[in-house]
């Protein structure tokens, strides 16, 4: 929740990454508030008011998960709504003539895209989506220990590579946003 609040302001794709796994989290502990509680979020901190805060934050992503009926796998419509953000984005910086460097970051990324499109059970999954399904499953390698071939870490690479300036430039126009907004 903090982490989150902290993610969403300065690393939007940390924060959608962050967001699966949080998911992830509520399903490994079959969203039992207690034990979520007792294992996760109660160890943060002896503070009664922030526990609460977490305990509410966490009980409305629980909520949210099951009016949403992504308890078994899936995610909450507000970060898919972050991911076609970006992915519309994503699109426009593609078109953009200013936008040399992106277009050559794409250029190594998009064979990697197209080989992990074949393999991932979304194939509908649009460019940023299936970045983020690559970045997240390397994530969960990285988790548990497991080998990573050098041919998967340099695909990563070039996700990763270009998950970042799509980070800066979704940032970027959030600030400029909130200056046209407030001036």
């Amino acid at each position: 929740m903090i982490i989150s609040r902290d993610k969403k302001e300065k690393n939007i794709a940390e924060y959608v990454l962050y967001m699966w796994q949080i998911e992830d989290l509520i399903r490994a502990f079959k969203f039992d508030i207690a034990s979520l509680e007792k294992n996760i979020f109660g160890l943060f901190s002896a503070n009664p008011l922030l526990r609460k805060e977490f305990y509410e934050w966490y009980s409305n992503l629980i909520q949210m998960m099951e009016l949403e009926q992504i308890k078994n796998s899936g995610h909450l419509q507000i970060t898919k709504n972050i991911v076609l953000d970006l992915n519309t984005l994503h699109v426009g910086l593609l078109k953009s003539p200013e936008e040399k460097n992106y277009r050559e970051l794409y250029s190594k990324a998009v064979p990697n895209l197209y080989q992990f499109q074949q393999k991932i059970s979304s194939p509908e999954a649009n460019e940023v989506e299936m970045m983020f399904i690559g970045l997240y499953g390397l994530l969960m390698m990285r988790i548990k220990k497991a080998t990573i071939s050098v041919d998967t870490e340099k695909a990563m690479k070039s996700f990763s590579d270009l998950m970042s300036l799509l980070t800066f430039k979704y940032h970027e126009r959030e600030e400029k946003e909130k200056k046209e907004f407030q001036g």
